[in-house]
């Protein structure tokens, strides 16, 4: 793989033979599904986003316009089956949005779709202006999410390298507004933790009105941040939803 290939997979993908496509909270690049590919193992391969502007393609230009981004994510979207799309924090949001998309352009579409720790499309309210905070107003808003330790994120070296990729990925979604389409033809699994102070129940169940398929809404022990406290749960809903993919969605 080369390093600006937009999905990179974390495991040897030819000798897996059950893929996740997977899409990274704000700021995050392809390794934000380390652990989650080691707990998957060789058989599923998980293929991570691998977006300009951080790790491999940190000298490339961060994007901050949606549509033209969708575009080249679905020419980009790995052609492997079985696959699931799996979105994480406002990953999710993307790749609801990236599944749309690929239907609309008569594509192949995923076997399912898992969400986690975010909201259902119609409920979701993406923040309007926190890219365009002055440096010190934007990392206390960063902190006030939590997922980023304070004694790491106060190191400058560490802001250096990793604000231009917030910002770019919070501005990408500002503009973000639901749009009604058809639900989708895929089975929807909603992740969320028990103790995720964010999250409401009754955004994250309404996920179910966003497929014609089945839905589940799951819930983990740990709080917003599932990847990093949760990641052995995670990967298995992950592989239950790979083994109830059915012919039809195939």
């Amino acid at each position: 793989m080369r390093p600006t290939d937009w999905f990179i997979p974390l495991s040897d993908p030819d000798r897996a033979t059950q893929h996740v496509c997977a899409i990274p909270q704000a700021g995050g690049g392809a390794t934000a599904f380390a652990a989650l590919s080691d707990e998957l193992g060789p058989d599923i391969a998980v293929w991570a986003l691998n977006l300009p502007g951080r790790q491999a393609r940190f000298g490339e230009p961060v994007r901050t316009e949606l549509e033209p981004l969708l575009d080249d994510l679905v020419t980009a979207f790995p052609r492997r089956a079985p696959m699931l799309l799996f979105g994480y924090c406002s990953g999710a949001l993307l790749a609801f949005l990236l599944a749309r998309r690929l239907r609309r352009d008569g594509n192949r579409l995923p076997d399912g779709l898992v969400a986690a720790s975010y909201p259902a499309p119609d409920r979701a309210e993406p923040t309007r202006d926190i890219h365009r905070l002055p440096g010190a107003e934007f990392w206390t808003e960063i902190l006030s999410y939590g997922g980023v330790p304070e004694r790491i994120a106060a190191q400058p070296d560490f802001r250096e390298i990793f604000e231009p990729a917030l910002r770019a990925d919070y501005e990408l979604l500002s503009g973000y507004h639901y749009r009604d389409e058809p639900p989708l033809p895929v089975p929807i699994t909603a992740v969320s933790g028990t103790d995720d102070a964010v999250l409401r129940s009754a955004d994250v169940d309404r996920w179910r009105t966003h497929t014609e398929g089945a839905f589940r809404s799951e819930t983990v022990a740990g709080d917003h941040w599932l990847l990093e406290n949760a990641p052995h749960e995670v990967a298995g809903l992950l592989r239950d939803s790979l083994a109830r993919a059915t012919p039809a969605s195939r």
